[in-house]
């Protein structure tokens, strides 16, 4: 794997500008490219042409990293010396594979002493990622609640919606009390991933206590010649069966992309055995298109997901089993991003409407005084997005403006029971928890940064207006509407040419979920009554960053501190569960991750966390902080043949929440290979869990034994 160091540049800007243009290998301009500095706030877009304008006066090293319209990199230019004159970035046919660890976000909106990285095509085709939580192993402090193919991810221990997950730049909103999972979604159907651990309250509003995940689909760009592609795989041990293929390429003016995908999961073996309940089955559908006009670049997407019959393994599944015998996600994306002329440098927009469906079922074996029992809950909903950008110069910085509107439309939720006597079935009872409930969060934001001579400067602000609403259903009609405002300010201050240290403080907030004010049915873990009474949850946020490269080495170390008052928690009485707001909650940690590029092709990568999280008013610890422990990973990529080896470790988790048990401690090794057998055809193995460790899949009671060893073949071709 091609690595590309991450450092924080410091820029010396003049009022003068060097031309540069994007071009692709055919010597053709690619229009309306996005080209940011890496370790810099802010996106550059060039014109029809692929022009663009740098600042003159640039100190290297400086890396540029260009990417389409979906967002997706496209190419990454590192230049050690003075940039040439001409600058021209011509884009490889192979697309690069971008290791980005230890930067800063390049999003206005993000503060700088935020963590951002980024995962590569090529890496999720490398780890195969089972979901989304399995997905960023190289990303510290970014956890996963929940088992397999039901896990959640997380990060800085910010699960239940505290942490957004988005998919093509729209939300992914699902009524599971365990957070937004996307089960539905095949991490090897996705471009790469983009990951801010850090609040991101001024971009997003609601959500984003920890941080945010960023999946992005793959498109096609406009002149990128016609290629089909393919990805079968075989798996042992964690028995998988799967098929992906996608098309893509130029189409009249703009380029068209098709995929498909079908994987299927049977239950896997753990040290001590099979484990009953944790099959699942995925398939997948999309199709893009991309076209410039003379003022940007227009993309359209279209994506459905079906997940089949996912099990969630507990001890007395046999007795008791839970399971989602279907998760529906249909997603269209229409989007916009040009240049503009003049004080305004750049417009983009984003309009989203998706329809989502899950079933849960709980089918509990008779017993001497019960007969059989299943109750089936069944939620649907539709969502919308529309977000509006607009980048441009003011007062010697930049600033954006913009508009992010989002809301879930139309859920309903149901509980069916059904009764099995010694008849086929006997009695059915149905009940709507929730006929018609709706949430609509419109907010305006602003953010704006400026370099000084000693220090840049970074500032946001965000206004939002929250309206819940239900309309008859268990709780009956029930309305509420609050506002909401967030921000955040940031100093970067440069300690010398490698060095450089961000401090920042922010605020914001999180409303609950619809179904955690409205429903009352089961859950993944029991039965759960929610409250219309619930108030928003608001944070006060402490980070800094301290970044340094120089040469091969490049590394960061985070620090962390929030506040999240009204902190709304899940807890239980009995055998069923409530919510309630607590008092204060307090999470704070430290980490740090590193990469060192021992040889062109030989790549070193560290990582470490130390989190902790505490309720105020006693003194309780927090649901769903990850374990102390931390990675090495050693990685080689050569012309025909490359590798990888990962080890992680984890402390003994003796802090469990109200709703965990205690988990001891384990290490994992990881590793895999691949070979190039033609220019157009590559075998890959991958295997989980090689020394066969027995550890529990989850911190929750009851927990089942995660997967023991497993080996994936792959075969990977193009025609």
């Amino acid at each position: 794997m091609k690595s590309i160091p991450v450092v924080f540049c410091f820029f010396l800007l003049s009022q003068e500008a060097l031309g540069a243009q994007v071009k692709d290998a055919n010597g053709q301009p690619v229009p309306f490219a996005r080209v940011s500095i890496l370790g810099q706030s802010g996106w550059l877009v060039a014109d029809a042409q692929g022009n663009f304008a740098l600042p003159e006066k640039i100190t290297p090293p400086v890396v540029l990293v260009v990417t389409g319209a979906d967002g997706v990199v496209l190419g990454s230019f590192s230049f050690a010396e003075e940039l040439p004159e001409p600058l021209v970035l011509v884009i490889s046919p192979v697309r690069e594979s971008l290791t980005v660890v230890a930067s800063r976000p390049p999003d206005l909106v993000v503060p700088a002493a935020s963590a951002f990285s980024q995962v590569s095509q090529r890496q999720l085709a490398a780890e195969a990622p089972a979901q989304l939580a399995d997905a960023m192993t190289t990303i510290p402090n970014v956890g996963r609640t929940g088992s397999d193919h039901a896990a959640v991810p997380a990060v800085r221990g910010l699960a239940r919606f505290r942490s957004l997950v988005l998919l093509d730049g729209t939300r992914v909103l699902t009524e599971r009390r365990a957070g937004p999972s996307a089960t539905f979604l095949d991490p090897l159907t996705l471009g790469e991933l983009e990951v801010v651990r850090g609040g991101a309250g001024v971009a997003y509003g609601s959500d984003a206590f920890g941080g945010v995940i960023a999946a992005r689909t793959r498109l096609a760009q406009p002149g990128e010649p016609w290629k089909e592609a393919y990805q079968l795989g075989l798996g042992f041990g964690f028995p998988e069966e799967s098929a992906h293929v996608e098309a893509g390429g130029s189409l009249g003016a703009g380029a068209l992309t098709l995929g498909a995908a079908v994987r299927r999961f049977d239950p896997y073996r753990s040290p001590h055995g099979e484990v009953f309940n944790s099959q699942a089955d995925f398939r997948s559908f999309r199709a893009g298109f991309q076209w410039p006009v003379r003022q940007g670049m227009w993309r359209v997407l279209w994506r459905s997901d079906w997940g089949r019959d996912i099990g969630r393994p507990t001890q007395n599944s046999r007795t008791d089993r839970t399971f989602y015998p279907e998760e529906n996600s249909h997603r269209l994306v229409v989007g916009f991003e040009g240049p503009l002329s003049g004080r305004w440098s750049r417009i983009a927009w984003t309009l989203g409407w998706a329809e989502y469906q899950l079933l849960t079922a709980r089918d509990r074996a008779p017993t001497s005084t019960a007969p059989r029992t299943v109750t089936v809950a069944d939620v649907f909903s539709h969502d919308y997005t529309a977000r509006l950008e607009l980048e441009g110069s003011w007062a010697g910085g930049q600033l954006m403006l913009g508009l992010d509107a989002y809301g879930r439309f139309g859920l309903k939720a149901t509980n069916t029971s059904s009764a099995f006597e010694s008849a086929p079935e006997s009695t059915r009872v149905r009940e709507v928890s929730i006929a018609n409930a709706r949430k609509d969060d419109a907010g305006l934001f602003a953010a704006y940064q400026r370099q000084f001579r000693l220090f840049s400067l970074n500032l946001g602000v965000r206004a939002d207006v929250v309206r819940n609403r239900n309309q008859q259903g268990f709780f009956g009609n029930q309305s509420q509407t609050f506002t909401r405002g967030s921000g955040f300010v940031a100093a970067t201050f440069p300690l010398g040419r490698y060095v450089d240290f961000s401090l920042q403080f922010s605020r914001g907030f999180r409303d609950a979920l619809l179904s955690d004010r409205f429903y009352r049915g089961i859950t993944g873990r029991g039965f759960i009554t929610g409250d219309p009474n619930l108030k928003p949850e608001t944070s006060e946020q402490w980070d800094a960053s301290l970044r340094y490269r120089k040469g091969a080495f490049h590394g960061a170390f985070y620090a962390y501190h929030y506040d999240i008052f009204d902190m709304i928690e899940r807890y239980r009485q009995g055998r069923d569960y409530f919510f309630r707001n607590r008092a204060q909650g307090r999470l704070r940690g430290v980490e740090a991750e590193a990469g060192l590029s021992v040889t062109k092709s030989l790549e070193l990568l560290l990582g470490l966390q130390y989190p902790e999280g505490k309720t105020v008013d006693d003194g309780t610890y927090l649901d769903d902080v990850p374990a102390r422990g931390g990675y090495v990973r050693l990685a080689q990529r050569k012309s025909r043949w490359s590798w990888f080896t990962h080890f992680a470790f984890y402390a003994r988790d003796t802090r469990p929440g109200p709703t965990e048990t205690v988990v001891p401690g384990y290490a994992l090794l990881d590793g895999g290979a691949s070979y190039r057998l033609a220019p157009e055809l590559e075998l890959a193995v991958r295997v989980r869990n090689l020394l066969n460790r027995a550890y529990p899949g989850d911190n929750e009671p009851g927990a089942v034994l995660a997967p023991g060893r497993s080996v994936l073949l792959s075969l990977r071709g193009t025609l």
